[in-house]
């Protein structure tokens, strides 16, 4: 049965079941009030009601707290997502799940797209779709819209810059040796300065010409082939290292090396990630596979290694 009260300029609407919890609502005119009691009595009497009063009292910044507590701490990137989680949080946090809708995600992306790149966007759509996935299949949260979607923005072309003969010649040249060492390496073997950074000594074995990349990006070990170039170069970075890691320097060190190397030979556009972007140009150059590859750089999705591959047509030519 349904009672109404009237508040001032408003009619509260309360809607109750015997052993069932009391549903209210306040509207501005009484017209209304009856219309939606008539309809919750409805739904109740058919036991297709949903209470969604929960949505309507909680913010989305209790659920982006709860994921980064407990779920983050157990993620690969935790140190990105949990940055992620405070950012999104700050801009949209005090919103109720309730107020949740594909529009308002839509009007998000926008404003974000004018601060950072289509691929931070996306993932910070992403990781909002995370949060209210986990919210409702296993913390017990309703959502009356359900989990809203919105396109993601389209990302841009992979990039298509490549070291010249020229330009590798020029940065050989004015890089101490020990980058040297690193950009060889790194050009051989499409590794991540990160992985580098976390390979031990005790996970190279020169013999097999083998090397055993351990927690890596993806969350999966995987063990990558050496070539001679690549094993003289590791080798040498070895040679130096006084800890039982490969490297000696930190990755943003090396990655600043690097950077200042390129100034000095005046090369523009480029920075150490692309070394990756070019190992794996150069290994399809070579003939290997979409899988083959993919076994050597860790790539998961070929659609990402595909964005990542910019073949030189004159590597073609000998082989038509």
């Amino acid at each position: 049965m349904a009672y109404y009260r009237k508040r001032g300029s408003k009619w509260n609407v309360q809607v109750r079941r015997i052993g069932q919890k009391t549903i209210s609502k306040t509207f501005s005119l009484k017209v209304d009030a009856i219309k939606w009691a008539t309809e919750i009595e409805t739904r109740l009497e058919k036991h297709t009601y949903t209470d969604y009063t929960l949505a309507t009292k909680v913010k989305l910044s209790v659920l982006l707290i709860r994921y980064k507590e407990e779920v983050v701490p157990g993620l690969k990137g935790k140190a990105q997502d949990s940055s992620r989680l405070n950012i999104i949080n700050k801009n949209i946090g005090n919103l109720f799940l309730s107020e949740l809708t594909p529009l308002l995600l839509a009007e998000y992306r926008g404003n974000r797209l004018k601060q950072l790149s289509p691929q931070s966007v996306k993932h910070e759509l992403s990781m909002v779709s995370r949060v209210l996935k986990i919210a409702t299949t296993e913390w017990g949260y309703l959502l009356p819209n359900g989990i809203p979607t919105v396109k993601h923005p389209t990302l841009p072309k992979g990039r298509t810059r490549r070291l010249t003969k020229d330009e590798e010649i020029a940065l050989l040249q004015v890089a101490d040796p020990y980058l040297c060492h690193i950009i060889k390496l790194l050009q051989a073997t499409a590794m991540r300065i990160g992985e580098l950074a976390k390979l031990r000594k005790e996970d190279v074995d020169f013999t097999k010409s083998l090397a055993i990349l351990r927690d890596t990006k993806n969350g999966e070990s995987r063990t990558i082939p050496l070539s001679k170039v690549a094993a003289v170069a590791l080798q040498e970075l070895i040679n130096v290292s006084a800890t039982d890691r490969v490297l000696k320097f930190t990755p943003s060190c090396i990655s600043h090396r690097f950077n200042r190397a390129c100034k000095q030979a005046k090369i523009e556009g480029m920075v150490l990630h692309s070394l990756r972007h070019e190992a794996v140009s150069r290994l399809f150059e070579k003939g290997l596979n979409m899988m083959e590859v993919a076994t050597i750089s860790g790539h998961k999705d070929f659609s990402m290694l595909k964005r990542y591959t910019h073949i030189n047509p004159e590597t073609l030519v000998a082989r038509i």
